[in-house]
């Protein structure tokens, strides 16, 4: 057995053991080269030593560019993220004009001031100013919730009581146009704050205004309507808060159950029909101030509200898609309100609900216990790095209820997968193709551990691979250690601002469960490819990659976090001693970014973007030399004949004429790699003659005279 770089040589056939030649097929430009080696009496080809899982990677398949907005945060402590975004509940009742919002049930329906830091008679907007300029400054998005569910607080004078729910005194009216109030009163960035109304137009003017010119600021229709509120039950109650400052400390009076989120503003069940009008006035109101606004629209805080609205009374099965419904797994609602919304920006002849987004906190369980906690248990650990997988994997089923009673398959209770992604992506197709799709919040749970930080990563893997155009994680108080880590593996490997490319390209695994891969290229730089491997399992797994692209790469640059430690910790380089392919060992539960590098167009030996009769002079000189040499262009370590073919082959070729990918080049049959190897393999043997063929050399000559 012989061993070339990290190939062995494994005889196929029965023969003596002999002179070997190493053949790589001359035919290929698009560096697809075949190893063969004719002994006599047998033929053996390249056999890479034995892999836990494959990746094949092809830069000509899958090629899409990957949305900057995909890594972005509600939280300050993803310190490389590229959007922000002002969300959550108490956004529901945040008045611009004032500052003043309301905690809704997360703290005893408290109307204050603690979006501005606790402090009245700040300017307005000031509650979301510093994060539309600290976004400007960083280069980062940033996405605007504007309020609609009717009302917001009118004041900072703490818990609105079951005698207040709106309309109240201590609310505001919210109103999409402020000229169906004040005709003719042009919008204003110091609005009248004595009046009963509060304008999403005038709103989304101070925003044009505050921003920088062409920073990207979204709009996000409210949160989570469908927990704005339900009836509220006889006696219900808010709740007096604690005063732990007096003496003895007031233990307070928890609120009555029910109600959800912002039952002293919307104290009834959220409607189809409803949502459906306040989607289309509140969106058309931010489009006539910027046509040219992306608003995001539904905003839903999980599968119930996605597929009935929280069991909205008005809740219908229509429409149906073209081809019919699925057996389970519809999302009605959101269905409804995408065909609804289609039909009048048709007849508005505008878009009016770019981006479809939805909240995801996995109902994934391990154990019987969710992993969107702290825990760390063996099961939930298993659970959580798989969890991802629902995203997309048809081949997937998790443990939810959601799997059980919402995408089940056969009969309800029997698990089916969930794909969100793609359930997504055919509503959309089908009602209102076009539209985007964000996850504004989401949290795999175990944040300081390297569970969730695999999770972390193979989400932000999905998201690009996907064509999500935008996705925010929310920090749930179950750490960012690690998930900081993951999105740094995108967003800054090494330290000095290294990222994933900015383009998505196909990366396959030859076993899910137990591993995933991600690639990327730079629409810049031909040169590089990014990779992220993640080992989602215990053991080392040893992974073959095999890499398709029109560049031959020199070498990869290791980047990872494990199970030992959160820090990204850089490796030793890896060789690629065979054409783009090379075999690492991922170290059990960990992450890696594979930063491949290429010498640059093949074939150009000078490096100066072109290959020319220049490039053939190289070759020249360097003929018969061996080492890590300009004109190697097969990383082989010596220059020969094969980097003449690699030259003339790409002979006119430059930087600027090269493409992510390429089309495919017809690859020769097994019975002319083994005659042109025989055909080499005899001409080895035989003496020279004076007749024979020109060399590689003697033939550049001729034809360049």
């Amino acid at each position: 057995m012989r061993v070339i770089g990290n190939t062995e040589l494994t005889k196929l056939n029965g023969g003596t053991e002999g002179m070997c030649a190493i053949f790589k097929n001359r035919w290929a430009p698009r560096a697809l080269y075949y190893y063969l080696a004719v002994v006599a009496g047998g033929l053996m080809v390249a056999a890479t030593k034995a892999a836990d899982v494959a990746f094949a990677i092809n830069s000509a398949s899958g090629v899409h560019a990957i949305s900057p907005y995909v890594y972005g945060s509600n939280s300050s402590s993803i310190t490389n993220r590229t959007m922000d975004r002002s969300g959550g509940n108490r956004l529901t009742g945040y008045n611009w004009e004032t500052n003043a919002s309301n905690a809704g049930a997360d703290w005893y329906h408290h109307s204050d001031y603690m979006l501005s830091n606790g402090q009245a008679n700040q300017p307005p907007g000031a509650a979301v100013s510093g994060m539309i300029q600290a976004a400007a400054s960083a280069g980062r998005g940033a996405v605007i919730t504007i309020p609609m569910a009717g009302y917001v607080a009118a004041d900072g004078n703490g818990t609105v009581d079951e005698t207040e729910i709106a309309p109240s005194p201590r609310w505001k009216q919210v109103v999409a146009k402020k000229s169906t109030i004040y005709p003719g009163t042009p919008l204003s960035t110091s609005p009248d704050k004595t009046d009963g109304y509060v304008f999403t137009d005038e709103f989304a003017n101070w925003v044009e205004t505050t921003k920088q010119p062409n920073q990207p600021v979204f709009y996000s229709l409210d949160n989570e309507p469908a927990l704005w509120g339900e009836a509220l039950p006889a006696g219900w109650q808010s709740g007096v808060e604690p005063r732990p400052w007096e003496t003895p400390p007031y233990p307070g009076i928890p609120p009555s159950s029910g109600g959800r989120t912002h039952p002293t503003i919307h104290p009834y069940n959220p409607t189809f029909a409803e949502m459906r009008d306040k989607t289309i006035a509140h969106a058309s109101a931010i489009k006539d101030v910027n046509p040219n606004a992306l608003v995001f629209g539904g905003v839903g805080y999980g599968w119930a509200e996605f597929t009935d609205l929280q069991g909205a009374p008005d809740k219908t099965t229509s429409p149906v898609h073209p081809g019919g419904d699925a057996q389970s797994g519809e999302m009605h609602y959101y269905e409804y309100l995408l065909s609804q919304v289609r039909a009048q920006e048709v007849a508005q002849g505008r878009k009016l609900m770019d981006v479809l987004d939805l909240h995801w906190y996995p109902e994934a369980q391990g154990g019987g216990v969710r992993i969107t906690g702290s825990e760390t248990t063996a099961a939930v650990v298993t659970a959580r790095v798989q969890a991802p997988r629902s995203l997309w994997d048809p081949t997937y089923t998790e443990t939810s209820w959601i799997s059980q009673w919402g995408t089940w398959v056969g009969s309800p209770g029997t698990p089916g997968p969930v794909k969100l992604l793609p359930r997504v992506q055919r509503d959309i197709n089908d009602f209102n193709p076009g539209t985007k799709i964000a996850i504004t919040e989401y949290n795999y749970g175990g944040g300081n551990h390297y569970s969730g930080g695999i999770a972390e990563a193979d989400v932000l893997g999905i998201l690009g691979r996907e064509g999500v155009f935008a996705a925010a994680w929310w920090d749930v108080g179950n750490g960012s250690n690690y998930v900081n880590s993951a999105f740094n593996l995108y967003r800054n490997y090494d330290g000095a601002g290294g990222k994933f490319g900015d383009t998505s390209v196909a990366a396959s695994t030859s076993n899910i469960a137990a591993s995933a891969v991600y690639a990327s290229v730079d629409s810049t730089n031909p040169n590089r490819m990014v990779l992220v491997a993640i080992n989602r399992t215990g053991s080392v797994q040893t992974a073959a990659i095999n890499v398709t692209n029109d560049r031959i790469f020199d070498h990869a640059e290791v980047y990872r976090f494990g199970s030992s430690s959160a820090s990204i910790s850089r490796q030793g380089d890896i060789p690629l001693d065979l054409v783009n392919s090379f075999q690492y060992a991922m170290p059990a539960w960990s992450v890696t970014t594979l930063v491949l590098i290429s010498d640059g167009l093949p074939g150009d030996y000078n490096r100066d973007g072109k290959v020319d009769a220049a490039d053939y002079s190289v070759w020249r000189e360097q003929l018969g030399q061996t080492g890590n040499l300009a004109a190697d262009g097969n990383e082989d370590n010596i220059v020969d004949a094969n980097d003449f073919y690699l030259w003339r082959d790409n002979f006119g070729r430059t930087e600027n004429a090269m493409a992510i990918g390429s089309t495919t080049v017809p690859e020769p049959s097994v019975s002319v790699l083994l005659l042109v190897g025989l055909q080499w393999f005899a001409a080895a043997r035989q003496p020279a003659r004076r007749d024979a063929s020109p060399s590689p050399t003697r033939a550049a000559e001729t034809s360049m005279n």
